[in-house]
């Protein structure tokens, strides 16, 4: 109870920093915090790139967790070697969702707010869903995370893709949480099913991680 009251308060200062952000930013890649276009874009090419590898079938259907103000679906859009994407967007920031039904008026249905998809999809998407946090500790916001993966693989017919900043140990810093790579493995592997991860090209720090059910 007293953790579910914790994220919930997480969740209203991320709510509060991310509706300000906007205002201030508009719909940017800036407007989400991140440093620039370039890294927003090699983040979703790169988780993109996985789940069409690792997809059974095509076409697939993805999720996008903290989609805000839906610049992966534009990324889809002009990108041909992902046309064969069924995509959702889900955020839990309305002025966000409100930002989506702005620049895609013909497809307002694809974005819901909420933080799990409001059906079954193939893959679950988080594209630096987890970078910001209002909190100053490391071990709680995992814990935090993983309530989210697991809260939305009973969701996903396959896996989780996401990506997260790491470092040698896991800290916050400048409100920006980086993982231990290793660790986050581990505990992935134990708690929801066989995990890899590589190195985002062209993103120094970031790693794309893979997480799939167990057999």
């Amino acid at each position: 109870m007293l953790r579910r009251f914790i994220y919930a308060n997480h969740e209203r200062q991320l709510n509060r920093t991310y509706r300000n952000r906007l205002a201030n930013r508009g719909n940017t890649a800036q407007g989400v915090f991140w440093r620039s276009q370039t890294s927003q874009i090699a983040r979703f090419d790169a988780l993109l790139s996985l789940v069409h590898q690792i997809a059974p079938q095509k076409p697939v259907t993805i999720a996008d967790i903290g989609c805000g103000y839906g610049a992966m679906l534009a990324f889809i859009n002009k990108t041909p070697a992902y046309a064969q994407t069924i995509y959702h967007g889900v955020d839990i920031n309305r002025a966000m969702i409100a930002a989506c039904h702005q620049t895609f008026p013909a497809e307002n249905a694809l974005f819901t707010i909420g933080n799990t998809p409001p059906k079954l999809v193939d893959f679950c998407v988080f594209s630096g869903t987890f970078n910001l946090t209002h909190s100053d500790d490391p071990d709680l916001w995992m814990d935090y995370i993983f309530a989210c993966l697991d809260r939305c693989m009973a969701r996903a017919r396959y896996g989780l893709v996401l990506n997260l900043l790491c470092a040698p140990k896991a800290k916050i810093e400048s409100q920006i949480f980086y993982a231990d790579r290793t660790a986050f493995i581990r505990r992935a592997e134990a708690a929801i099913g066989p995990t890899h991860a590589q190195s985002t090209k062209y993103v120094s720090g970031d790693v794309s991680f893979v997480i799939t059910r167990k057999t």
